[in-house]
């Protein structure tokens, strides 16, 4: 199922296009967080059973002694010429017991496999609809035992593989339809995996449906499945991102152009601890669900709102297109043209869960601040905001380990690369 367009990737799409989610969105608006004066503060009350941790928005000084090494300890799959499958649309990464890297490569629906120092290994699964393969490959996490699991985003289904890449078993995993009243089909939709809590139980997101005109988010169902990969827990249905459609027809032929809103929003989600945070970025509150689908926690911070104005919504889509064929620049203006503009900026630009409990929020960076490196506000175990990290410009993290980030950078050319970094607390 193609991606929505973005700025950055803006190409017609044949008729009767469905149009997948993405994960990676944007967020929160107003000045640089870093130079607020306040002091760290945070306030805890209980209500009806759930806790609501509120905090005050980080100082500058409240920043956490965690930094990133200076340049990734490990790097591989930029080079040209390098041994191995090239890396293309890579959707995830995670780092086994053992210290090598399986890497989710959508472009050839492999799961690619790198020793701890970034030499290439071997590949694990194919492309195809036989079990333990894949049409469109997009997370890879650990799991049960020796065990990972993979999940195909247009399919709905989820394969297990040993830690020799041997095959398990595949499942088609189904649930509640997300936004019924725009559902083409009566039939309970396709499941993908995003993320697997410590009982090996698996968060899971209804695949999404498309509209072919206006701007408009569709409705997906979250659910927590078990490790017996039996009936799920339904988590509630939240909105996706915010997209604008239009539609054109050439003879017979009807073209539907999706693209990712510059500044709209989106619900991010993570497997913090034994918890599952889902949280819509429409205001910065987070909520946390047990893994009964009871709701236990609601951690709430601070933030400045912020009103995009049309400059600088023009200025983003003429800056995106500035290295694009004059002709092509062009249309791609005419359609940026008829895009609306949102109200306010997002309240923050995702949502990270590392290792030892806590869970990362990184800031949103309205156009013109200027910060050259992500800054993630980080949350103890028990919601409360204990400071800012800073992460590499560039880096989009797919795992954060007791001492390691690792994730994916993008080079020009769109040629990608995986990067472990050493992560010093």
């Amino acid at each position: 199922m193609p991606k929505p367009i973005t700025a950055k990737a803006f190409l017609p799409l044949a008729v009767v296009v469905a149009c997948g989610d993405t994960g990676d969105g944007s967020a929160a608006g107003g000045a640089d967080p870093a130079d607020r004066s306040e002091p760290l503060a945070y306030g805890v009350r209980d209500s009806a059973g759930v806790m609501i941790v509120e905090s005050a928005r980080p100082a500058q000084d409240s920043r956490l002694d965690w930094t990133l090494g200076g340049e990734p300890q490990v790097s591989f799959g930029a080079a040209v010429g390098e041994a191995g499958p090239p890396l293309y649309q890579v959707g995830d990464a995670t780092r086994l017991p053992d210290g090598r890297i399986v890497v989710a490569n959508g472009g050839s629906n492999q799961l690619l496999v790198f020793d701890g120092v970034g030499n290439y290994l071997t590949a694990w699964a194919a492309q195809g609809d036989g079990p333990g393969e894949f049409r469109s490959l997009a997370s890879v996490h650990r799991w049960a035992g020796d065990s990972l699991i993979a999940a195909d985003s247009d399919e709905g289904r989820v394969s297990a593989f040993d830690l020799a890449g041997n095959h398990g078993r595949t499942t088609t995993l189904r649930g509640a339809a997300g936004g019924l009243r725009r559902s083409i089909s009566s039939d309970p939709v396709g499941h993908t995996v995003l993320d697997v809590l410590p009982d090996h139980s698996m968060l899971t997101r209804s695949l999404a449906g498309y509209e072919t005109a206006g701007l408009w988010r569709w409705d997906h169902a979250y659910a927590l499945i078990g490790a017996d990969w039996g009936d799920g827990i339904s988590l509630g249905e939240y909105p996706g991102p915010e997209i604008y459609s239009d539609s054109y027809r050439e003879g017979r032929m009807i073209y539907v152009m999706p693209m990712r809103h510059p500044f709209g929003k989106n619900t991010f989600t993570a497997a913090w601890g034994d918890l599952v945070a889902i949280g819509g970025n429409e205001t910065y509150e987070i909520r946390a669900f047990a893994g009964d689908g009871s709701l236990r926690r609601i951690v709430r911070r601070d933030w400045a709102t912020g009103a995009p104005t049309q400059e600088q919504m023009d200025a983003l889509f003429r800056e995106s297109f500035a290295d694009l064929p004059d002709d092509e620049r062009a249309s791609r203006l005419e359609f940026a043209a008829k895009v609306p503009l949102v109200e306010t900026f997002p309240a923050y630009a995702g949502l990270e869960a590392d290792a030892l409990g806590y869970l990362w929020v990184r800031e949103y960076d309205p156009p013109g601040t200027g910060r050259e490196t992500p800054i993630w506000t980080v949350f103890d175990p028990d919601g409360r905001a204990r400071g800012f990290v800073e992460t590499p410009s560039g880096l989009t993290i797919y795992e954060i380990g007791e001492d390691y980030v690792l994730g994916k950078r993008t080079a020009d050319l769109d040629v990608e690369s995986v990067e472990l970094w050493t992560l010093a607390r």
